[in-house]
């Protein structure tokens, strides 16, 4: 990165920090708050706003750093911005930083440092041999197949396996299913989303009309199917993963996409609040009654939308439901006093999970989120699921250590990652889906369980390993770059006149 293009950023990075005070003024002032947490925020958002100093381009090597650490704001800062407004305060601690806060800050400081660590040696390194792409045919045809098998694993699994009426009807249904069958049903349901990737991507690489009609079919069908399902996040998952695949793979907002995925939050996402709890909790209606008389449930549902989405006993908003501070607060507060330190039982299937059951007969199994309900007395409900983080489960197991060491462990993941796979150097399926996987897992996923989050994403990359090595085979011109963010010696032109395909936004 050039001199005056870092300059630039440092002015940007200045300017939005500035805008932030000026915006908790205004809170201050509207709400009135009696604990605000003014230093906290000022200090978080100077943290997550660290990331534009560096970044080279929505689809570069600090991209995976700007995306956790927006997340990592919205899990940590939004309840404190907001009860700015409403005059609420997240804590009762008056003093500058609460112990809590104080984790949240410096494992985020030890996650950036680590990350840009990682980075730096990754720009170092050059591939041994040219990245490979598929064909066009393998795209398509693995996509379709791929999305319309998961599709179909998705509405069996939910309409007719498991209906979620009653705890004991699941388990009933369960049982009338044979393990090879349930397994085969929870892989197929995992790998959809390839699927939607994958014709994403050869949507926009090769800029196909019929392409583009098959996406729109696909985003819709999502919205259906996560409505008949009760699944907010499957229903959304079409439009999302395109707007990230067009993100990755041009460097560019798509405005379109992004302001209909505006459109259908604002006017969808509460139809679907209002049905879950109209059609599956006040009426207890069968999933199988929602699929085959679907007109009469989404009118019932946007009848009660109002009723539901509104009053003192309205469902949560998005940011509250994303909010993972209290969490923290409650294991950090707790954790060395009345609850004991875990010293890494909860990580165990990290390695349990890949030793065969023929040299590990009882593997443990640790559900975190109901471990965390019970040992914390958060409800009377043992299935309840509460979400630790993945920063507070470092602290729960290990204390202040954890922390640091731990959360700069995730950085230089995510720095490997980024620097590795971004699709700013050269673009390809297969650098796709591994970011794609990363997103989902280690960014989107960091407000779950360390174990479920880092199992899964590694099985993926050996899945997505395994369809490079059958499907891989055009090569692809990489254009490389320097520490510095400019070309470097090996540095080979994609485009005519040795243009880049990738044009950088911020430079």
């Amino acid at each position: 990165m050039s001199k005056p293009v870092r300059q630039l950023h440092f002015a940007l990075y200045f300017a939005l920090n500035v805008c932030f005070l000026v915006v908790l003024a205004i809170g201050c002032a509207i709400g009135n708050p009696t604990n605000p947490r003014l230093l906290y925020l000022v200090a978080l958002f100077a943290l997550c706003g660290s990331s534009i100093i560096d970044l080279d381009g929505l689809n570069g090597r600090y991209s995976l750093l700007a995306m956790f650490l927006a997340v990592y704001f919205v899990f940590f800062g939004t309840a404190d911005l907001f009860g700015l407004f409403s005059g609420k305060s997240t804590v009762i601690a008056h003093s500058a930083f609460s112990p809590a806060e104080a984790v949240i800050l410096i494992g985020g400081i030890m996650l950036v440092a680590a990350y840009r660590a990682a980075t730096m040696i990754g720009n170092s390194v050059i591939p041994s041999s040219a990245p490979r792409d598929w064909s066009t045919p393998a795209i398509v045809a693995a996509g379709l197949v791929i999305w319309c098998v998961g599709t179909y694993a998705i509405y069996m699994w939910h309409v007719y396996v498991d209906t979620g009426i009653t705890i004991a009807a699941t388990r009933k249904d369960l049982a009338s299913q044979s393990p090879l069958a349930i397994d085969g049903y929870i892989f197929a349901q995992m790998v959809q989303p390839v699927g939607i990737l994958l014709i994403a991507y050869a949507w926009r690489v090769r800029r196909m009309r019929y392409l583009a009609g098959l996406v729109i079919v696909i985003v819709a069908v999502q919205v259906v199917l996560g409505f008949v399902v009760d699944i907010k996040g499957l229903a959304m998952l079409g439009g999302i993963l395109v707007i990230v695949s067009i993100v990755l793979i041009e460097g560019r907002v798509p405005k379109l996409w992004l302001a209909g995925a505006i459109m259908f939050i604002q006017l969808a996402f509460p139809i679907f609040q209002a049905s879950r709890a109209v059609l599956q909790g006040d009426l207890h209606i069968a999933r199988t009654t929602v699929a085959h008389h679907l007109g009469a449930a989404v009118k019932l549902a946007t009848s009660a939308e109002h009723r539901v989405n509104s009053g003192p006993d309205r469902a949560q908003t998005f940011f509250a439901r994303a909010s993972l501070l209290g969490s923290v607060q409650m294991i950090v507060d707790r954790t060395g006093k009345d609850v004991p330190f875990e010293h890494g039982y909860t990580l165990v299937p990290l390695i349990s999970t890949f030793v065969p059951k023929i040299l590990w007969s009882h593997k443990p199994q640790v559900p975190t989120g109901q471990v965390v309900n019970k040992m914390f007395h958060v409800s009377t409900q043992a299935a309840t699921y509460i979400s630790p983080s993945h920063l507070g489960e470092l602290y729960w197991n290990f204390g202040w250590p954890g922390v640091l060491i731990g959360m700069p462990i995730i950085g230089s993941i995510l720095g490997f990652i980024g620097s590795r796979f971004n699709l700013s150097d050269a673009r390809t399926v297969t650098r796709l889906l591994v970011i794609v996987v990363t997103i989902q897992q280690l960014i989107m996923g960091f407000e779950g369980a360390i174990a479920v989050s880092y199992v899964v994403w590694l099985r993926s990359l050996a899945a997505i390993a395994v369809l490079h090595l059958l499907f891989a085979r055009n090569p692809v011109i990489v254009h490389r770059l320097n520490i510095d963010g400019e070309p470097g010696a090996d540095a080979l032109p994609q485009g005519p006149a040795g243009t880049s395909l990738f044009p950088n936004l911020l430079s």
